[in-house]
C-alpha cells in the first residue's frame, strides 16, 4: 500500500513539478537484474554540465540523448519524459513500461477492491480462524 503511496506521489511530483532537460547518456554503468523484479540499468548520464549515475527501468541509447523531467529541489532525481508527457507515460517509464505500469495499477485496484472484503470476512471467521 506504501508503496503504491510512493509511486503515485513521485509521478505526481515530476508530473506536475517537473522540468525539462535534455540529458546524454554517456555509457551504460552496469545493471541490476532481480529473479522477479526485472532489470534495472543504471546509465552515467550529463544534465547542463553535471555527470551523475541514475537508475532506469528501460533500455536507453548509449551515447544518445534523451528528454528527462527534474525536480527543482533534487536535480539528481529524474525521470524520462517531457513537458507534454501524461502522468501514466511518467509512471510507465518509472515503472519499465506500459505492460508493467497496467499490471501495477490493476493490482492496486485490486487491493482497494478485494481488501475491505478480506478484512470483513476475516473479522466474521477470526474465531475459526484462530482456534484452527
Amino acid at each position: 500500500m506504501w508503496a503504491g503511496f510512493g509511486l503515485a506521489s513521485e509521478t505526481y511530483a515530476f508530473w506536475r513539478y517537473g522540468t525539462e532537460k535534455v540529458a546524454r547518456v554517456v555509457a551504460l554503468d552496469h545493471t541490476s537484474r532481480a529473479p522477479k523484479g526485472g532489470t534495472t540499468f543504471y546509465y552515467l548520464i550529463e544534465i547542463d554540465g553535471h555527470r551523475f549515475v541514475k537508475d532506469f527501468r528501460v533500455r536507453l541509447p548509449e551515447g544518445g540523448e534523451v528528454a528527462v523531467l527534474s525536480l527543482p529541489e533534487d536535480p539528481n532525481n529524474v525521470v524520462i519524459g517531457t513537458s507534454k508527457s501524461t502522468a501514466f507515460e511518467i509512471f510507465s517509464y518509472s515503472i519499465g513500461g506500459k505492460v508493467w505500469a497496467v499490471l501495477v495499477l490493476a493490482m492496486f485496484c485490486f487491493m482497494i477492491w478485494a481488501g475491505p472484503k478480506a478484512l470483513v470476512a476475516w473479522i466474521k471467521a477470526r474465531r475459526e480462524i484462530i482456534a484452527g
